[in-house]
């Protein structure tokens, strides 16, 4: 009886070290983590607007979208850009079907530091529908390859109505 009990005795206080040493490491884990992040800070992308500009090409035009680093930290890695166009009907009702989309992203050498802005240029303007309206759809960093403050302000979407294809005048 009395092995029984040494044996129960010295069982329970093995696992009482393992787990007693296990909450330990995974403190120190949580505490390293947060004091990194704080010490540190993380980047916050947004969307200021679109945009056009000359292209190479004679009567082509590049359309672009303006980004800037809200944050406080630094944007490392590649920035991503996710577009889609898609057709408003008399400019009141939205039609999901995605008349245009396309992906694109950026990256810089140190980074976009808080409080910088970049372009990610997106196509030309004879890829882009010639007439109608619009609604277009931009989500920066949509599949959060960049660790953010605030994912919620990452999609900007605008209305436009291209007439002839004159999308420098659509976009403004």
């Amino acid at each position: 009886m009395k092995k029984k009990f040494v044996i129960l005795m010295i069982l329970l206080f093995c696992s009482t070290l393992v787990q007693g040493a296990g909450s330990t490491i995974f403190t120190s884990q949580i505490s390293s983590g947060s004091e990194k992040s704080a010490n540190e800070g993380l980047p916050d992308l947004v969307i200021e607007g679109l945009g056009t500009k000359p292209s190479t090409m004679p009567y082509e035009y590049i359309v672009f979208c303006r980004f800037k680093n809200i944050g406080s930290g630094v944007a490392y890695d590649f920035i991503d850009l996710r577009v889609e166009v898609k057709r408003v009907f008399l400019g009141l009702f939205l039609i999901n079907k995605t008349i245009y989309s396309t992906f694109a992203n950026t990256r810089r050498v140190g980074g976009y530091a808080p409080g910088e802005t970049g372009t990610i240029e997106f196509d030309y303007t004879s890829y882009l529908p010639a007439w109608g309206f619009f609604r277009i759809y931009c989500y920066i960093n949509p599949n959060k390859r960049i660790e953010e403050e605030n994912y919620d302000n990452n999609l900007y979407i605008r209305d436009v109505f291209v007439f002839f294809g004159d999308w420098v005048k659509a976009i403004g």
